[in-house]
């Protein structure tokens, strides 16, 4: 439950603020608060303790509503995503509840990360240290390597390797960077 504080920590160090000005504005960014309402509505979800689970839960659906009609972000408890989440926009995000993400995890505006539909189950798994460009959909039961940029508007419907770049529709991998050089 705790480790959801920690990991807010690191995610509002995301932002970077140089000064008063900086945090000043990145206090009124609804990215933040959408980062902040996940993280501490994910702490409750955790608590699995048997005569109180219930009602825990329907407050973090309750919290989670909320977040989705004032940010327009999409982001369950459920989701399981690391240290460092970064949402640079609001608007139209969202992201199914089975995905799982690493740490460092930067997203735009307009982005859908979850199943590929037509019955088919399962969400993408996302790395370590990846950007997701505005407007990318990423769907399927995938992975996307460590490392990676999704461009914008790309849609992603197949495994993305470790330290590539990619774009169009469907994405194709347009560049790998060199690992060692990181």
């Amino acid at each position: 439950m705790f480790t959801q504080f920690r990991y807010l920590y690191c995610d509002l160090r995301s932002w970077k603020c140089c000064g008063f000005r900086d945090s000043f504005y990145t206090f009124f960014e609804g990215g933040v608060w959408a980062t902040i309402i996940y993280r501490i509505n994910r702490s409750f979800f955790l608590i699995d303790i048997p005569i109180i689970k219930i009602p825990i839960r329907l407050f973090c659906f309750i919290l989670f509503k909320l977040s989705e009609v004032l940010f327009g972000i999409s982001l369950p408890p459920a989701v399981d995503i690391g240290p460092g989440l970064h949402i640079g926009h609001t608007g139209l995000i969202v992201i199914n509840y089975q995905v799982k993400a690493g740490k460092n995890l930067s997203i735009g505006n307009g982005i859908i990360i979850g199943a590929a539909g037509l019955g088919k189950i399962g969400a993408p798994v996302v790395g370590n240290n990846v950007f997701i460009g505005s407007g990318a959909k990423i769907l399927g039961k995938i992975s996307v390597g460590n490392n990676s940029r999704i461009g914008a508007n790309a849609v992603v419907i197949s495994n993305v390797p470790e330290g590539a770049t990619v774009v169009g529709v469907p994405a194709k991998v347009v560049k790998i960077q060199n690992l060692s050089d990181m």
